[in-house]
């Protein structure tokens, strides 16, 4: 029986991962922090605590409830336009549940990283693995600080080796009920490409993304994985299912525009001009790490995830 904290446990996947983990019997406590409470669909038999991941009282409930296992999803997801603060919760944050988990002497830990580490750039590989460099684009703050955290959990799992660490990098995670920042932009009215660029992305489904966490929880398999649906899909290719025009405009135009708009906090712009480079430059992953050690058996391909996207809609 484990003895299970999950950070960020009210986020959407965090929710998702704990339905699935409450129907399972060799599952103990459900311990969950969050700086915001949980839905009515999880709140019952969990033992939840609303504080931020920078507390270092987080190692007081480790030892508390006897937790063998921590499930790190916590990470400011949509970019916000304070740098600093965004930067001490991510790193900093992850620094303190790492510490206070090896003083506590939890035994597994997996966290949660992405494909967006890698960076989107011209000189990318085709297929990226997991032996490939960490590039996340300086200008664009997620990928840049998943990216400075991944290294750092890397570093430390290398410094602990009695501490078993696993690291998922999913691709963009879509599905029937997601809601973030890329799938409102997905459901805009029109398409904005740049011009001259139409890269291979990839979808990972949601069910295929939390059975990937309950593979790891099983294998206790160190490294990371990447965890991708199968195939790809292009920006034009994207824009024809969805039946959207496609609306390509010179990178020496929308670059500045996209930045204007979003220091100037204009409604509906989510991302700043580093979101560009990801619809520009490639950076698709390999699966088939997670395939061989995790057993990770992708459901849904690429397409298929965002046809169940669209659907549900």
């Amino acid at each position: 029986m484990k003895n299970i904290l999950i950070t960020g446990i009210s986020g959407y996947l965090g929710t998702r991962l704990t339905q699935e983990l409450k129907q399972r019997n060799h599952t103990g406590k459900i311990v969950g922090i969050d700086i915001s409470p949980p839905g009515n669909d999880i709140a019952e038999n969990i033992s939840f605590y609303k504080k931020d991941i920078r507390d270092p009282e987080v190692g007081e409930l480790l030892v508390r409830h006897q937790i063998d296992t921590v499930l790190h999803l916590a990470f400011v997801v949509k970019p916000i336009h304070d740098l600093k603060r965004m930067h001490d919760i991510d790193s900093n944050g992850t620094l303190n549940i790492l510490e206070q988990s090896l003083a506590a002497g939890v035994n597994h830990l997996i966290a949660i990283s992405s494909t967006l580490a890698y960076g989107a750039h011209a000189d990318n590989p085709e297929v990226l693995t997991e032996i490939d460099p960490l590039r996340g684009n300086k200008t664009f703050p997620y990928g840049f600080y998943k990216a400075e955290t991944d290294r750092m959990i890397q570093a430390f799992a290398d410094k602990h080796p009695g501490m078993t660490v696993t690291i998922l990098r999913p691709c963009t995670v879509f599905g029937p009920n997601i809601d973030n920042y890329v799938s409102r932009m997905l459901f805009l009215p029109v398409t904005v490409s740049i011009k001259g660029y139409d890269p291979a992305v990839q979808f990972v489904h949601e069910k295929d993304f939390v059975n990937a966490c309950l593979a790891a929880l099983e294998k206790k398999s160190p490294g990371a994985f990447n965890l991708s649906g199968d195939g790809t899909l292009t920006v034009r290719e994207i824009a024809d299912i969805l039946g959207t025009k496609v609306f390509p405009l010179p990178a020496w135009f929308i670059y500045p525009m996209l930045e204007c708009l979003w220091r100037l906090h204009f409604p509906m712009i989510e991302v700043n001009r580093g979101y560009l480079d990801y619809i520009r430059y490639p950076f698709v992953s390999s699966n088939e790490k997670a395939k061989q050690e995790l057993n990770f058996t992708p459901q849904y391909s690429s397409t298929e995830t965002l046809l169940d996207t669209i659907r549900n809609r």
